[in-house]
């Protein structure tokens, strides 16, 4: 499977039913749960409530059935996660906070640059790429004042290999990413670009009558600000998640956890600006589609090992170069832990695959 994301040009009237259906789903994911508190109803059990009552109900009614059964599968989902550790307690959804829905292939359609939703009309499509594939799902979801549409398409089985290569990936904060090839990105700091912008709309908001119409466009013009912070992260991971995995077969990075890091105040901002898991999980997923593998390694001393002789050379984090006394060699900090990732990640690969030595039994007399 994969997702094709487009962007949707509504007419007014359009996007007044958009905003009117995600309300509905949003009301009724609320009731739901408020049921599975009370009445700890399952899964299968709501979905023949929603039946029921969708014909009581002129809301429900006006959205297509399977958008709604969808609602009650986004639940149980966001149980299944709390119960295995993954999230934790679903909560109600407060205005705003519920931001799409999803069509099952008996939908929508795609024809001439609009796709067809069920109940809604024929919305403008910009279809920018060719869709290879058969469309099961999709989604309609509302960023701020846009709209886009995500179709998960049944792809068709098309021949991408790797290339031939094997790298190493050290991420950092000063070097957002250094490889064990030599080459080295700066961090570019996406946030501090826009940061004095952010603060002054965060001020604005701020003196803004609640609920007044004056606040509204100005939480609007904040959630502008961000979402091109987000989409400047998200560029930079999806294009070097493409290089690396077209052009190599083995990528290794280090195991680190994210989780525990951001739990310290002064770097979680810097942390999170550079997007390390979202590089990881895209790199994983285009890699295997090529036929490579990303492995996972034990980020412990790799920044103090020397990847030319194996000698520990101690160095505080300020020290940007590696000066090995042992064999001479001097690098960047940061394309010696890469080559230590590299060789960590080769050697992992080589005893995985690495035969499982069967243990055999003497078979006695009588069988035994």
């Amino acid at each position: 499977m994969i997702t094709y994301k487009f962007r949707l040009y509504p007419t007014p009237v359009q996007s007044t039913k958009m905003e009117e259906t995600i309300e509905t789903c949003r009301r009724l994911y609320n009731n739901l749960l408020a049921s599975r508190m009370e009445t700890h109803d399952g899964y299968f059990a709501q979905k023949r409530h929603i039946t029921q009552i969708r014909k009581g109900n002129k809301f429900l009614a006006g959205v297509q059935s399977h958008v709604l059964q969808d609602v009650a599968t986004r639940l149980d989902k966001a149980y299944g996660a709390f119960f295995v550790g993954l999230r934790r307690y679903p909560r109600f959804r407060r205005r705003g906070k519920y931001r799409s829905f999803t069509f099952d292939y008996t939908g929508f359609s795609i024809h001439q640059g609009f796709v067809r939703l069920s109940m809604i009309g024929d919305v403008r499509l910009r279809l920018h790429r060719t869709i290879q594939g058969f469309a099961k799902r999709a989604t309609i979801i509302r960023d701020v004042d846009q709209w886009f549409v995500a179709f998960v398409v049944e792809e068709e089985k098309r021949v991408r290999k790797a290339g031939s290569g094997r790298v190493g990936v050290d991420l950092g904060l000063t070097n957002i990413v250094a490889l064990s090839n030599g080459i080295v990105i700066q961090n570019p700091r996406w946030l501090n670009q826009s940061l004095s912008r952010i603060r002054l709309l965060q001020r604005q908001l701020s003196r803004k009558k609640k609920g007044s119409h004056n606040r509204e466009k100005a939480r609007i013009e904040l959630a502008k600000a961000w979402r091109i912070v987000s989409r400047q992260r998200d560029d930079y991971a999806h294009k070097l998640s493409y290089r690396l995995a077209k052009e190599n077969c083995l990528i290794a990075f280090e195991e680190l956890q994210i989780k525990n890091m951001v739990g310290n105040h002064n770097l979680a901002s810097a942390i999170m600006d550079v997007c390390w898991g979202k590089l990881r999980r895209l790199t994983a997923f285009k890699a295997e589609r090529r036929g490579g593998r990303v492995i996972l390694v034990n980020p412990s001393g790799t920044s103090q090992k020397c990847s030319g002789c194996g000698e520990m050379v101690p160095k505080d984090l300020w020290v940007r170069a590696h000066e090995c006394s042992n064999c001479g060699l001097v690098i960047d900090r940061d394309v010696n832990a890469a080559r230590n990732i590299l060789q960590a990640g080769l050697e992992r690969a080589r005893v995985e695959a690495e035969p499982i030595p069967v243990q055999r039994r003497r078979i006695g007399k009588f069988g035994r």
